[in-house]
């Protein structure tokens, strides 16, 4: 499946901020599973890019003059396989790095007791142990927004049995950690499997996203969707990973001066199809007329 993925993000300020700097992660990299085809920054000043720490494509944005908006747009076409993700190389580090605990992914004795009930799965078949916890995270917290922020651990989330994806891949990645397995959180998109496709062409449902990706010994990165119950696969588009939200999360900064700040984001897709095939064939033929 080819996607067109438009990503927003507008900042204002009701008095004008004198210094703003944003670290962004919303470049995809090809894979194995995905291929880029394209894809462009819109930004109000030029930014520095940079491979971060975990091997995302990362910018930096530093406006030091007087604002009061600012708007980031990401956009770009991206092809995906219908397979279930599966990274067998490691990447930059070794899968050891990902049991690191983090303020947002420490377990409390709730979360460490649920975790420890699928050790001796764990040690009888890792891959099946992995499949039941995705599916047994899903059922203990039911997918809820308004009710955690940004900022919410793992192990709030748990007690509340409620939130959204990134409490979700927090929660299972903390289990997995729990298990000796290593973990990542994974920031992306996701297009919905029934897609509604408006008269503009966007579709309906189409938003930034988050899930995880475990190690298997033998196999590589496996993704893992436990806010939709689904293995990770061909309309999950990856954009950085981390420990957690904040090594992954698309855009992260401050600002200095700007009192009244708010902040929107808007994600639109569109299916590249049939359509749009004779549409390039046809401005090949044309092309070559000329």
């Amino acid at each position: 499946m080819r996607l067109s993925i438009v990503h927003e993000t507008k900042y204002r300020y009701a008095t004008p901020a004198n210094y703003t700097i944003q670290y962004l992660r919303l470049s995809p990299q090809s894979t194995g599973q995905q291929k880029v085809l394209n894809w462009k920054l819109d930004l109000p000043v030029p930014a520095k890019p940079f491979l971060d720490g975990f091997g995302n494509t990362a910018h930096v944005l530093v406006i030091d003059k007087p604002h009061q908006e600012i708007r980031i747009r990401a956009r770009g076409e991206v092809e995906v396989s219908d397979e279930p993700l599966v990274l067998p190389d490691a990447g930059p580090h070794r899968p050891e790095l990902f049991m690191r605990s983090t303020e947002l992914t420490a377990q409390d004795e709730a979360l460490i007791r649920f975790a420890e009930s699928f050790r001796r799965q764990t040690a009888n078949n890792r891959a099946s142990a992995v499949e039941s916890l995705m599916s047994a995270v899903r059922e203990k917290v039911d997918y809820k927004a308004g009710v955690t922020e940004v900022t919410t651990p793992a192990a709030q989330a748990f007690a509340k049995g409620a939130g959204v994806c990134q409490d979700h891949a927090h929660v299972f990645v903390s289990c997995c950690r729990q298990l000796n397995i290593p973990a990542r959180y994974v920031s992306g998109y996701l297009a919905p499997k029934n897609m509604t496709v408006n008269s503009d062409g966007s579709v309906q449902g189409m938003a930034s996203h988050a899930w995880a990706e475990a190690w298997i010994d033998g196999v590589g990165w496996q993704g893992f969707d436990v806010a939709n119950h689904v293995r990770a696969h061909g309309r999950h588009v990856r954009v950085a990973v981390g420990l957690d939200y904040l090594d992954a999360c698309p855009v992260r900064g401050f600002h200095r001066g700007g009192s009244g700040e708010s902040m929107g984001v808007d994600v639109t897709v569109r299916a590249a199809g049939a359509e749009d095939d004779d549409q390039t064939k046809l401005a090949q033929e044309q092309q070559q007329q000329q």
